[in-house]
């Protein structure tokens, strides 16, 4: 028998865990009365994130009627089923892979392992929900709601002045909201990046250090792993490449810094050409060797949809199999990812709200490049290295994800991780031209 996963009980439940969900954070809140980015944000934060999750479930439901959030959920129903006939136990399905189930069950909605942890988490939290799809969707996001703040304290450290400007890039972006809060990978590994820089940025930046970042950090990186490796080698990568940055700024001596800097460069490359394999793998359908073979397969796939959802589908063209060609391409897929669809896209009515933060993402750059000035956006993200870090990975990231996913739906969820980190590096960048003109006043008034 089918289960109903929207009825007539979600207009009970929907309220009453809203209001549940809603004291906890009020809780935080009055637990924290020092700190000022919790009293005026995270209450504010929670309704959007509870408000995006719930509009995401009920646009696959009600309008696509397909999706990975609703896949995930009704193998969830069926795993209940499952234990309460005794068929099989937590040991089986916390500790035994996917294809186990496959053969046995003929379980096939989560598709891999990595969809399986999202049955996992979902299971867990059906025990916790009556097993109503909503409201699992709504505690799903008020726990990951708790990295997405972390992230956001994170970024505002850096330019406390602008806490409002990257709350709205953060907690209160559309996107964010709705992709990043619905039962699915996208929601996890958007939580955990934002612990993992939080906690990173704590122990090896500010050096408080403490084991239980550690143990954070090590969860949200193998959570990521599973999910979506090639998240976490692209952005470890370029991290690495961040502290070396930072390690070689500590040097005062300028001429022990020109002899460090060629061997810290050399470190990094043999560690690349060493752990080579290894990333590939992590990069999996990403990877060079893979990345025009997933394209081709993709594209074919995409040109035989049903004609409702081809209309989403871009072509990007032909591509060499090899690094030059790749690299040749990669402008056209950090294009795909951040700035489109363009308005002239636009083929659907929720393809509007996609081309909107495009335009906006792109309009917001160029203003950067406007108002800080050519030489000195680029110089920035070259020479500063958080501007570094955050331009270079969402700019890594968007290449490969962008000639990897041949279609704008699909592709307003996958860039949901380069989303705060694109625009907080440009932020900043505009926030140091800023600094860097108020100071430029000040010796100018004082000679």
């Amino acid at each position: 028998m089918e289960f109903d996963l929207i009825n007539t009980i979600d207009l009970l439940l929907v309220p009453v865990y809203f209001v549940l969900l809603y004291l906890i954070i009020v809780f935080i809140k009055k637990r924290n009365p020092q700190n000022p980015l919790i009293q005026k944000y995270i209450v504010k934060g929670f309704v959007f994130k509870i408000i995006g999750g719930l509009i995401y479930a009920l646009l696959v439901y009600y309008y696509w009627q397909v999706g990975d959030t609703m896949s995930y959920f009704k193998e969830t129903i069926q795993f209940r089923r499952l234990l309460a006939e005794g068929r099989t136990n937590f040991y089986e399905i916390f500790f035994y892979d996917y294809s186990y189930f496959k053969e046995n069950f003929d379980l096939v909605w989560s598709v891999n392992d990595s969809g399986f942890l999202i049955t996992k988490i979902s299971l867990l939290l059906s025990y916790f929900s009556f097993t109503r799809f909503l409201i699992s969707t709504m505690i799903m996001a008020t726990i990951a709601y708790a990295g997405i703040f972390k992230l956001f304290e994170s970024f505002v450290s850096l330019a406390p002045q602008w806490h409002f400007i990257i709350a709205c890039i953060v907690l209160f972006f559309p996107s964010i909201n709705m992709y990043g809060s619905g039962i699915l990978k996208d929601t996890i590994c958007l939580s955990s990046l934002g612990w993992i820089f939080y906690c990173l940025n704590d122990m090896l930046v500010k050096k408080k250090l403490n084991t239980g970042k550690i143990f954070i950090t090590l969860f949200c990186c193998y959570l990521i792993l599973v999910i979506k490796a090639y998240i976490i080698a692209c952005f470890l990568a370029i991290y690495c490449i961040y502290l070396a940055s930072i390690f070689v700024r500590t040097i005062k001596n300028k001429l022990i810094r020109t002899l460090v800097l060629p061997i810290v460069v050399l470190v990094l490359v043999g560690s690349y050409l060493a752990l080579k394999n290894t990333i590939n793998n992590a990069l999996g359908a990403y990877s060079v060797e893979k990345l025009n073979e997933n394209m081709e397969g993709l594209q074919n796939s995409y040109n035989i949809m049903a004609e409702d959802e081809a209309g989403s589908n871009f072509d990007i063209g032909t591509m060499e199999p090899t690094i030059t060609g790749i690299v040749k391409k990669l402008p056209v897929g950090i294009v795909a990812t951040l700035f489109r669809p363009f308005v002239w896209e636009i083929r659907k009515v929720i393809m509007f709200f996609s081309a909107m933060e495009s335009l906006f993402m792109l309009l917001f750059t160029l203003y950067v490049f406007k108002k800080a000035g050519v030489v000195f956006t680029l110089k920035s993200i070259i020479v500063h290295p958080l501007s570094f870090l955050f331009i270079v990975f969402a700019l890594v990231f968007s290449g490969f994800v962008g000639l990897s996913t041949l279609n704008f739906g699909t592709l307003a969820r996958y860039r949901i991780p380069v989303i705060p980190f694109y625009l907080m590096g440009f932020l900043l960048i505009l926030y140091n031209a800023g600094k860097n003109r108020v100071l430029l006043q000040k010796a100018t008034a004082a000679t």
